[in-house]
């Protein structure tokens, strides 16, 4: 496979503004105006036509992507990356996170607090939380939603023949107590500071009366080949599904006994792409109102910005998000020295690829930690960093008895060569860039560097990457709240957990579980950032991974939609359409 070179920014835009003159012509073909009755375009096939509605309907089209999903379910195979997105429009939870990152009740009526005794902490460390459920949530097939609902989804939770990522609420909570229909009593087996976030990720709820008969003959996943876990899904949110088209679009209606209030759009329609470009060419031609997050890449989302800017359709949204890191598989002996590691990570100049690659517009990364999350401002003045030094690299490697050659390639006294095997998706030109600007640098002290590359369904592939024993360029949320499950050795991905664990650096540190465990049990915020800080030192000086950037996530907003905004931070705990009920055309 030939190599990704380094683009400087003026050649990479070059491309795509060379690239957009190709669909011109169709960009300017006349079309029905952003959110006008029965607009929703046929973008992917015969099956995706308008909305059948009533005159003078509001209907909105939105485009993500980033993997094509088979189900609006938290089952592995059935969802993907862009699920939350998905999930913000037709379900709910106990709590969401707000704009501002914030929790705010959702089918609870209010938030359990220390303060009127729906939380204990008990002197043992365990806890009870009472949730008090709204009573006028329904069903979108009318049935009432109760907490034996809550308690189900639980249980279900529990069943390891399901190909379900575990979560902390899964395995923390020994029991949940159902005193009424609207009263749910969970039992902790630790003290847990984020008790009060249950969002759709955190537990995901499934209709008792539905999923209950499928899942009591023991059948394991067989069950889920019964429709509702496809295009038959029943949740509880804002608009419920009407139509499934065979272009995997999906068509959601306005759901009138919504708990909040029925939308003040009639139907939306969900458009999933498995690239950035067919998203972006449809954004530019009208036919959609909004692209999410995991649609657009970084470079797509400026060209929308610069387009729009012009003529004032819209507006492009940027948050830094995901933590773009390497992962340094710690099976490989090549990466197993940390010496090595921290060599590797000295040895790549992270500000010129955010100058080249990113025109200035990411954050770089020096920890584990988001800057926009507490505890960063308490680790900067503590944590290692790693600034570019190819002589400081070189020393790192040849100190852990790697030389260079007389072909300028590393080797040891064993004579073995400092080979790396380097995997991104074929598809993803952000990756390929910045893959190819670090072989670059990595060449310049004796690395050589094998692209791997390969089609983002095996990119993904829980097991493969695992097992893969190269180096990848992954993503991942960096909430506080998330860090627990993304760094836990109790999260790393092993054969018993289906290769589901979100630990997909491996790390395995007692240190770092034992402050781990003390920050999810740490009320004191202040106590809790000191604890943050002490992590991400630790996180520095190991290197399980490296940390590269945020990524910038564009969500483009077009004129006529309004209300709509973009997440604060990445996670599943997060997302730009919780609050799509409020969301209205101009």
């Amino acid at each position: 496979m030939n190599r990704p070179s380094r683009l400087s920014r003026r050649q990479f835009l070059g491309a795509s503004f060379s690239t957009l003159a190709g669909f011109a012509a169709y960009a300017c073909a006349p079309s029905s105006s952003p959110g006008s009755p029965l607009a929703t375009p046929a973008l992917g096939g015969p099956a995706a036509t308008a909305v059948p509605t009533r005159a003078g309907a509001k209907v909105v089209s939105i485009g993500t992507g980033n993997n094509i999903f088979h189900g609006l379910v938290d089952i592995q195979g059935l969802s993907a990356l862009n699920q939350p997105e998905v999930w913000g429009v037709a379900h709910s939870a106990l709590s969401m996170l707000n704009h501002d990152a914030q929790p705010i009740p959702m089918l609870a009526e209010q938030l359990p607090s220390l303060n009127d005794g729906t939380w204990v902490v008990n002197a043992d460390g365990t806890m009870q939380v009472t949730w008090k459920l709204r009573r006028n949530v329904k069903w979108h097939d009318g049935t009432p939603f109760t907490a034996r609902d809550v308690r189900f989804s639980w249980e279900l939770a529990q069943d390891t023949t399901l190909p379900l990522a575990r979560r902390p609420s899964h395995t923390n909570i020994t029991a949940i107590d159902v005193p009424d229909d609207y009263t749910a009593v969970m039992h902790w087996k630790i003290s847990n500071t984020y008790a009060h976030v249950f969002t759709t990720s955190d537990l995901y709820f499934y209709p008792e009366h539905i999923v209950r008969p499928l899942w009591e003959p023991g059948q394991g996943d067989r069950m889920l080949s019964n429709d509702f876990f496809h295009g038959g899904f029943i949740g509880l949110g804002p608009y419920k599904v009407e139509r499934w088209n065979d272009d995997n679009s999906i068509v959601f209606r306005a759901f009138d006994d919504y708990f909040l209030g029925r939308p003040k759009i009639d139907a939306l329609t969900f458009y999933q792409f498995d690239a950035s470009q067919p998203l972006l060419t449809r954004l530019l031609s009208g036919q959609l109102q909004m692209g999410s997050a995991y649609g657009l890449t970084f470079d797509d989302g400026e060209t929308v910005q610069q387009q729009w800017e012009s003529t004032g359709e819209g507006k492009v949204y940027w948050t830094p998000v995901s933590l773009q890191r390497l992962v340094l598989p710690p099976d490989n002996p090549l990466f197993q020295d940390v010496r090595v590691r921290r060599a590797l990570f000295h040895a790549f100049d992270r500000e010129e690829m955010n100058r080249t690659l990113f025109s200035g517009n990411v954050v770089v990364a020096n920890s584990l930690l988001h800057p926009n999350e507490p505890g960063f401002k308490e680790a900067e003045p503590v944590i290692t960093r790693y600034p570019f030094d190819p002589r400081q690299a070189l020393a790192l490697f040849e100190a852990a008895g790697w030389r260079r050659g007389s072909d300028g390639v590393l080797a040891n006294d064993a004579g073995e060569r400092f080979d790396i095997n380097y995997r991104v998706p074929v598809n993803n030109q952000e990756y390929l860039h910045v893959q190819g600007a670090m072989a670059d640098y990595w060449k310049d002290v004796g690395v050589r560097t094998n692209f791997d590359n390969v089609a983002v369904s095996l990119y993904n592939d829980a097991e493969d990457l695992a097992k893969y024993r190269g180096v990848s360029i992954r993503g991942g949320s960096t909430t506080v709240a998330a860090l627990f499950r993304r760094w836990h050795s109790s999260f790393i991905p092993r054969a018993e957990n289906r290769y589901l664990g979100d630990n997909q650096a491996q790390w395995n540190n007692p240190q770092a579980d034992q402050l781990l465990d003390r920050i999810e049990a740490t009320f004191d915020q202040t106590k809790k950032n000191q604890l943050l800080a002490q992590l991400a030192k630790l996180f520095t000086d190991e290197l399980p991974c490296l940390p590269l950037y945020y990524q910038a996530e564009p969500v483009a907003v077009h004129k006529s939609l309004l209300n709509a905004r973009p997440r604060p931070n990445s996670s599943g705990q997060n997302n730009t359409t919780w609050d799509c009920y409020q969301w209205d055309l101009a």
